[in-house]
């Protein structure tokens, strides 16, 4: 378990696990980060791609961790002798450790399909949440969980949403609706996402933060291609955001971090149209 932490961030050792498009990522095995994250396996991001050069899957490296609010990366990439890292830093993966691609998930809907229907158990509120509820409105939805501890995962797609609540022009408040849904039911309590949409933002007229049981999170993880992964306390995973049209077909799909909240307001007045064309739903079409 690795302790030092100074001004310049955390020491961490750890194994390449695998490579991304982006020059500049690596998935990394690492292991465990005393007082910030346990041992798991994640992607990286380096400042300089060449910092890359010449590793391969399996090499044992060390690396400095950095944080700030809004984003992560690593420096000081260096190949340690194999014997300074175990194996497996993260231990042995577990069966049934994972959603998304495992047996009977759902196939991820394509761009252009109706997604199927889906509930959730229970919102910041202790309600349930339909998929059937947001028919007629713009849905954006992502995932996140509330103990996510880097900056740029969870709490970035969350900083953003607000940001992107913010900027949906007033005529189209009310076809618009946002979703963060947690996949983690056990410690996200309908009290629990309460205090974290707190963090984010004072209306919750058209942002809803929910969560399901078990096997509730399965499936919309698996509808949506996220992939998760327990680990300790923490949970490894892939970032996804989502647009679903009015008519419930999927009409856009954002991987990853990059995607900025003027865009997405672009394509939601793509998607809802002129905001005269349709009426907004009324109190009476929702779910109470």
């Amino acid at each position: 378990m690795l302790r030092q932490r100074g001004a310049g961030g955390y020491d961490v050792k750890g194994r390449v696990a695998g490579f991304s498009d982006d020059p500049r990522r690596l998935i990394v095995e690492h292991e465990a980060i005393e007082g910030y994250m346990p041992a798991m396996t994640m992607p990286l991001t380096a400042k300089d791609s060449t910092a890359l050069d010449g590793l391969a899957v399996g090499d044992a490296i060390g690396f400095r961790l950095h944080t700030e609010a809004d984003s992560s990366w690593i420096t000081g990439v260096e190949r340690l002798p194999d014997t300074a890292v175990a194996r497996h830093p993260a231990g042995p993966v577990r069966a049934g450790a994972a959603n998304g691609p495992q047996t009977g998930a759902p196939q991820p809907v394509r761009v252009g399909v109706e997604v199927p229907g889906f509930t959730l158990s229970q919102n910041q509120n202790g309600k349930p949440v339909r998929l059937a509820d947001y028919r007629g409105d713009v849905l954006v939805l992502t995932f996140i969980y509330t103990r996510c501890p880097l900056p740029d995962y969870c709490p970035l797609m969350s900083k953003r949403f607000a940001t992107l609540q913010e900027q949906i022009p007033p005529k189209l408040k009310e076809q618009v609706e946002l979703l963060s849904i947690s996949f983690d039911p056990e410690y996200d309590t309908p009290s629990v996402l309460t205090d974290y949409a707190a963090r984010y933002t004072g209306d919750l007229s058209n942002w809803t933060f929910a969560t399901g049981t078990k096997e509730q999170v399965e499936r919309v993880t698996g509808l949506f291609g996220v992939f998760t992964e327990q680990e300790g306390g923490q949970i490894t995973h892939n970032l996804t955001t989502a647009l679903i049209g009015p008519e419930g077909t999927l009409r856009e799909v954002w991987r990853g971090n990059d995607w900025q909240p003027a865009d997405v307001v672009a394509d939601i007045k793509r998607v809802a149209g002129p905001a005269s064309a349709r009426a907004a739903p009324t109190a009476s079409q929702r779910t109470p």
